[in-house]
């Protein structure tokens, strides 16, 4: 598919809608109206939306459409499950190949972690909180790990957006900090246990939601 195809085009502009919150969990994504204010004819907007349905962020519902993904509390508690296997398997081996490019790289997400501190964006820190962890994927240099971890860094991230009411990224900060000292060091054990923390901070702060609270009522 080529760079900046109208499939690409039409990915970029709906996912934009999602993470934007134009379009809420359970919204319909009405195809015409996609093409109205693109220009992108159909077809390629439902090549798009069956991408975004790959990565977790679309439903697709036989003949109804396809609708701003609503995860359930069961949704959530399997993605995290997943997560805690393919996460710490990826650490483990990434830590062995490691380079001072990918060290420098999350320095660098720290430091932009931190400077969203003073106005603090959960869009920008969703973005960065995937692009440090997505560090860690493309160092084990596992095309599996890779793949799968794609997929539930998606998810999560529509997650934090839609769920998460975390104020700042402080906790998480100290966290990665954690995570990023243990990578420099190769310390296997020290790096787990610190991002196992992290990564039951974010689910507990979701589960803690009021839209995921409701959830667990019903």
């Amino acid at each position: 598919m080529r760079e900046n195809s109208p499939v690409d085009q039409a990915y970029s502009y709906i996912k934009k809608l999602i993470v934007t919150k134009t379009l809420y969990p359970g919204n319909r994504i009405v195809e015409e109206d996609i093409s109205r204010e693109t220009g992108i004819s159909r077809t390629p907007i439902r090549t798009a939306l069956l991408r975004l349905s790959y990565e977790g962020m679309v439903e697709q519902q036989p003949n109804r459409g396809s609708f701003v993904a609503k995860p359930s509390m069961t949704d959530l508690d399997q993605v995290y499950e997943l997560r805690v296997l393919l996460e710490v398997g990826a650490f483990r081996a990434a830590i062995r190949h490691r380079s001072e490019e990918s060290v420098s790289w999350m320095r660098n997400v720290l430091d932009q972690q931190a400077d969203l501190e003073k106005h603090f964006n959960m869009v920008e820190y969703a973005s960065l909180n995937r692009e440090f962890h997505w560090i860690i994927a493309l160092e084990a240099r596992n095309p599996y790990y890779e793949k799968y971890l794609n997929e539930l860094h998606n998810k999560v991230s529509t997650y934090l957006l839609f769920w998460d009411s975390s104020t700042n990224g402080g906790r998480s900060l100290a966290i990665h900090q954690r995570i990023y000292e243990a990578f420099c060091d190769q310390d296997e054990e020290r790096g787990v246990a610190a991002l196992m923390d992290d990564i039951h901070l974010g689910q507990g702060d979701i589960r803690r939601s009021p839209h995921i609270l409701a959830q667990a009522l019903h």
